[in-house]
């Protein structure tokens, strides 16, 4: 059984198999583990243990072993009587030397003795014939022995951070090595037997002083990572390009000033990082990289870039010579990652919009004064570093994620970013039919803003004006007309109804439009009217008094009508409505009455649609309550904001919910 505490290992010591004590503040081995006749994996690793008793050497069965983040200095010679141990784990201690009985754990197979203060490894490290792993970085060692060449099993050796500064002849005898890794050492040199090592998938040499790699390099035929990273290498190993399987190439931190042509021939290569070197421009074979998908070139002398490979999701340019992006940028319609931060550029092409995947865009330390075009069509943006300031960024990001969300049409971006985060100042600026597209995206107050805009800012505020024969309108979104009753008042007046959105058209009526509508803009028009100002010219013309001005004894009728607990009289009301017309005086009653669910809804919405103004249409459809659990300053809130600027009347609607439900007391106090 497993164990995980002491308690439960004195409990079931004959049953225990495995157990941990992995951080647990023990400054030595409890005695509890060394009668554990059936243990075989013994985990103490992050503690304070300063030494290992002669004990230790009872635990025959021992085959796993962690013992690492302590603070031993040495191991004891029972020790080394655990025959049975297949992988031992001391990284991370203080030992000094490995004793030469170490050779007696023949059975071994992965060995860690990484960050310790070894300065070398004992001859006997030879023995150890069933060592695969063996993990000796972060010590001191200068050299390593030749001993070590007879491990022929050896799979993985990690000797990075020490301070070897030759390799033993026997080290390439490691037919088997699959991994090696030998960075950060003082290599000046890497021996032509390079390419003994047939099985090699990743070799690591970066942060050395090599200067050249032998062309024996190419004989790796499996080596799929080869990091040649912070070494003094000056030309492009040409070797390379016979490595088909290579799959990631580093170059970094060297002083290569020209790259061979001959790179295009790697074609499995996926990341290729060529950053602070001196290179002043790439060759055009680099659009053959089919496979690339990141590309690192921080640092150089580069001004161009030639086509690169369409895969590309990462591409870092930071630190170069650029005072422009080259217009192909548009293709790499994969990248998900740009870094372009400190060079020239005043500017972004126009072709930048089409990376549509695009997450992350760093543009700091660019001569880039304001937020670029571009940058409103990057539907994924998600993390942005310049240019313009940290609130303009931010409302960017903000606006990109709500497109994201609403998916919102790449050319309605700029118009509908105005609005919600520029306060509308530039509506002026874009057509009117690329506005009256942005109605239909589902958002209600930058529909409202664009519905105000064009009804009232733009031409003023526009009438049906004589002479009317043969003149045509046409409905766009939701008016609250109906064309069957519509149509027939128009023809008594010389004019007519336009279904047809290829038709040109007179006048073009602006209602709500809602995402779902699927409203298509006439082929073209002469004015923009609004609901309202097709209601009144349609009370004149047909000498609807009442709706023009109401006697006052009518509106009370009809008001006790509209809410009549009796349904034949409410029906009544709005047909009587129908007919004479909805003077502004009804119109709070109006709104009452559908926000409280008197009457039949819909008929009561249209009569709101017909012959409210865009202010009070925007307040009706307020998700705020009247009714139900809410409090006095609540409701008195909510009374204000469907009143604010329109035609609704805040006293009749507190006056009303005061009479029917005994509330909005305290806005009648306030403003009563």
């Amino acid at each position: 059984m497993k164990a995980y505490n002491l308690e439960t290992a004195l409990k079931h010591r004959e049953e225990v198999t495995e157990l941990s004590l992995h951080n647990c503040r023990l400054d030595h081995l409890p005695p509890v583990v060394f009668g554990m006749p059936r243990l075989w994996k013994l985990e103490v690793s992050v503690n304070r243990i300063g030494e290992i008793p002669r004990q230790i050497g009872q635990l025959k069965n021992l085959r796993s072993l962690s013992l690492s983040f302590n603070q031993l200095t040495e191991l004891p010679p029972r020790f080394f009587e655990l025959r049975q141990l297949t992988e031992l784990n001391l990284s991370n201690n203080q030992i000094k030397s490995l004793p030469p009985a170490i050779g007696h754990l023949q059975n071994l197979q992965r060995l860690r003795l990484a960050g310790n203060a070894l300065e070398e490894l004992p001859p006997e490290i030879g023995q150890l014939k069933q060592l695969t792993h063996l993990d000796i970085q972060q010590n001191q060692i200068k050299r390593l022995p030749p001993q070590l060449g007879e491990l022929a099993k050896l799979r993985q050796l990690h000797a990075a951070h020490n301070r070897i500064g030759r390799l033993p002849k026997a080290l390439f005898q490691l037919t088997s090595l699959d991994l090696l890794d030998l960075s950060h050492n003082r290599l000046r040199t890497l021996p032509p037997a390079i390419g003994q090592l047939r099985m090699l998938t990743e070799l690591n040499l970066g942060s050395n002083l090599l200067e050249t790699i032998p062309e024996s390099i190419a004989e790796l035929l499996v080596l799929r990572r080869l990091l040649l990273s912070k070494n003094k290498i000056a030309a492009f190993p040409a070797s390379i390009s016979r490595l088909q399987w290579l799959n990631t190439l580093s170059l970094e931190k060297n002083k290569i000033t020209e790259l061979s042509e001959i790179i295009g021939v790697c074609r499995r290569l996926e990341t290729l990082t060529l950053s602070h070197n001196q290179l002043s421009e790439l060759p055009v074979s680099m659009a053959n990289l089919d496979a690339l998908s990141h590309l690192y070139l921080d640092g150089n002398r580069l001004g161009s870039l030639p086509p690169l490979p369409t895969r590309i999701k990462w591409l870092s340019i930071r630190d170069n010579q650029f005072k422009e992006l080259p217009p192909g940028i548009q293709n790499l319609d994969s990248l998900q990652v740009f870094n372009a931060e400190k060079n020239q550029l005043t500017g972004l092409p126009e072709g930048f919009r089409q990376l549509y995947q695009l997450q992350r865009l760093w543009l700091d330390g660019n001569p880039i004064p304001d937020l670029p075009q571009p940058l409103f069509f990057l539907s994924a943006l998600e993390s942005l570093k310049g240019p313009g300031d940290a609130d303009a960024r931010r409302k960017l990001l903000r606006f990109l994620k709500l497109c994201r969300s609403r998916e919102v049409p790449g050319r309605l971006r700029l118009a509908i970013y105005d609005v919600m985060e520029e306060g509308g100042r530039r509506l002026s600026e874009f057509p009117a039919t690329l506005l009256l597209d942005a109605l239909s995206i589902g958002m209600s107050d930058v529909a409202y803003a664009i519905r105000k805009h064009l009804l009232e800012e733009r031409n003023g505020v526009q009438q049906i004006s004589p002479p009317y024969e043969g003149k045509w309108v046409y409905l766009l979104g939701e008016t609250g007309f109906e064309p069957e009753r519509l149509r027939p008042q128009l023809e008594k007046l010389g004019m007519g109804l336009a279904d047809d959105p290829g038709q040109e058209v007179d006048y073009l009526v602006l209602g709500r439009l809602l995402h779902s509508m699927q409203a298509k803009v006439p082929a073209g028009y002469q004015h923009l009217i609004s609901r309202h100002s097709l209601a009144l010219f349609l009370h004149r013309k047909n000498g609807r008094t009442f709706a023009l001005d109401p006697a006052p004894q009518q509106l009370s009728n009809l008001r006790l009508m509209i809410f009549s607990p009796e349904r034949a009289q409410r029906t009544l009301a709005l047909q009587l409505l129908k007919t004479n017309g909805v003077p502004k005086q009804l119109l709070t009653d109006l709104f009452l009455a559908w926000k409280l669910g008197y009457g039949e809804q819909r008929s009561l919405e249209k009569m709101l649609l017909q012959n409210t103004s865009e202010e009070a249409l925007r307040a009706m459809y307020y998700p705020l309550g009247l009714t139900g659990r809410t409090s006095e300053a609540t409701l008195t809130t909510n009374i204000i904001k469907y009143t604010e600027g329109n035609e609704f009347d805040g006293i009749r609607i507190a006056q009303f919910l005061n009479e029917l439900y005994g509330t909005a007391r305290f806005y009648l106090r306030q403003y009563g």
